[in-house]
């Protein structure tokens, strides 16, 4: 981590707070779009929270409900149809938004599913700003053993996830936190590491806004960490 990173400087070191009581929708902005990992453009090094799901998930309705808009992520009717990373900037550059193809996409090529298969881990493997995954579940879905891999292997590389489960308004509200009890064991998350959400009855968008600000403060502390011991070592040189 640079010492010019925003995670170290003096403003942005209260934002995760600020997010975390933020009632409004955020202020995303359009940046690029990519095929492949090489073509993004890493022009900063603010921290990057990456859209991971299933591609009849609801990923692009979840990222216009984040926005408060209706047009900034594509919806389609057909799964399959996202096939770049999108990226989004954040309330003016203090993190990024990765919006990825959705896996398990049956509707797209063989070639195009191997692409992309190849693609995500370089992605996930090579994107040094990389601090955080939301993967989103679909409430009335079990969570099958693609999931669970696809996890564990966010975990393994380091990361933090939030689970958000989508489409929580199809199911009776009493059958919300059990749902979430038994999708949080299967994929091996805490409880607390899950948020219910609905983008078309707009539910939980201050549970997600507390959930990422928590993936921030872990990015700043990390930072600060690596940044008092390159510090340390620094001093024995």
């Amino acid at each position: 981590m640079k010492p010019d990173s925003p995670l170290l400087q003096k403003d942005s070191s209260l934002y995760p707070a600020q997010l975390a009581t933020r009632k409004l929708p955020l202020h995303l902005h359009f940046l690029q779009s990519g095929a492949q990992v090489s073509d993004l453009v890493n022009w900063t090094t603010a921290p990057e929270i990456a859209f991971v799901g299933r591609s009849n998930v609801g990923k692009s309705s979840l990222l216009n409900f984040i926005a408060g808009q209706k047009q900034l992520a594509r919806v389609s009717s057909l799964p399959g149809r996202t096939q770049l990373i999108n990226l989004f900037e954040a309330d003016g550059g203090a993190f990024q938004m990765a919006d990825l193809p959705g896996y398990g996409f049956a509707l797209s090529p063989r070639e195009v599913q191997h692409h992309w298969s190849t693609e995500m881990a370089r992605y996930f493997e090579a994107r040094t700003n990389l601090k955080g995954v939301l993967f989103l579940v679909d409430a009335r879905r079990d969570i099958d053993p693609d999931d669970v891999r696809l996890c564990r292997w966010f975990l393994s590389l380091g990361l933090n996830v939030l689970a958000v489960q989508t489409k929580c308004d199809k199911i009776h509200k009493s059958q919300i936190k059990m749902i979430k009890q038994k999708q949080a064991v299967t994929l091996g998350l805490s409880a607390e590491a899950f948020i219910s959400t609905s983008s078309d009855k707009k539910i939980g968008l201050q549970d997600l806004f507390v959930g990422i600000a928590g993936l921030l403060a872990a990015a700043q502390e990390d930072a600060l960490a690596a940044q008092a011991m390159q510090d340390a070592q620094d001093e024995i040189l």
